[in-house]
């Protein structure tokens, strides 16, 4: 599941009545399954940016 859908997908969650949560509760585990994932995935994906950018400046300076 794509970033943008998990946060959608949180919204729908949070004006979901309790009756639907109940009735939609291995979705909404599959939903927050996949937003820990994302979260935990964040800190590489920000170091490995941080290299990539680190990289392409200190080749304009060659």
């Amino acid at each position: 599941m794509k970033r943008g859908e998990v946060v959608k997908n949180l919204y729908r969650i949070g004006e979901m009545s309790d009756q639907e949560v109940n009735v939609n509760a291995a979705w909404i585990r599959k939903v927050a399954h996949c937003g820990a994932s994302l979260l935990r995935q964040q800190p590489r994906m920000v170091k490995e940016q941080a290299r990539k950018i680190t990289k392409s400046l200190a080749r304009e300076k060659r």
